[in-house]
C-alpha cells in the first residue's frame, strides 16, 4: 500500500443511513409518513390553497380561523400540531401488545387521507373542481375503519 493511499473512513451520513436502515420497521415508516402527508402536506397545500383562492375555499371553519389572526405560517403550525398530537396519541396506543397491524392499519388510513387532503387543496388552488369536503372525509372514514378492521383481525389470528 502507497503512502498517498486514500484510507476509507465511514462518513457519519453513510452510519446514519446504515442505522436508520437497520432500525426502520413498516410502522416508523408509516408514522413518517403519516406525519408529511397528514401534517406537513396538508399543512403546506392548506396554506396555498389558502392564499391563491382566499379564506372561504378551507372547509375547516378552525383553520379559517387560524388563518384570519396567525396567516398561512398559522396554519401550517396548526396543521403539523395536529398531526403530531394524533401520532403522539397513536404511539401511545402503539406500545400495546398485539396492536401492530391495527396501528399500521389506521396509519396507513391517515397517510391516504393525508394525500387526498392535499390533492383536494391543490385542485382548489388550480381553479379545477374539487372533491367535497364531505365525500373526502367520507372516504378517509370509511379506509380508517376498513384499515382497522384488517389490522384488527391479523393481529388477532397472529396471537
Amino acid at each position: 500500500m502507497s503512502k498517498n493511499a486514500p484510507v476509507f473512513i465511514p462518513d457519519r451520513s453513510l452510519l446514519s443511513i446504515k442505522y436508520l436502515m437497520s432500525t426502520a420497521t413498516l410502522q416508523r415508516f408509516l408514522f413518517l409518513l403519516s406525519f408529511l402527508t397528514y401534517g406537513v402536506g396538508d399543512g403546506v397545500t392548506a396554506a396555498y390553497m389558502i392564499e391563491k383562492t382566499g379564506v372561504m375555499s378551507e372547509a375547516n371553519p378552525l383553520v379559517q380561523f387560524v388563518y384570519a389572526f396567525s396567516g398561512a405560517q398559522g396554519v401550517i403550525a396548526f396543521k403539523i400540531w395536529f398531526a403530531f398530537i394524533i401520532l403522539l396519541l397513536v404511539w401511545m396506543v402503539s406500545r400495546r401488545s398485539n396492536t401492530y397491524w391495527t396501528i399500521n392499519g389506521f396509519l396507513a388510513a391517515l397517510c391516504v387521507g393525508g394525500i387526498m387532503a392535499m390533492r383536494t387543496n391543490l385542485m382548489a388552488a388550480y381553479g379545477m373542481t374539487p372533491p367535497s369536503p364531505e365525500s373526502v372525509i367520507m372516504a378517509f372514514l370509511i379506509l380508517t375503519i376498513l384499515f382497522v378492521i384488517i389490522g384488527d383481525m391479523v393481529d388477532n389470528n397472529r396471537s
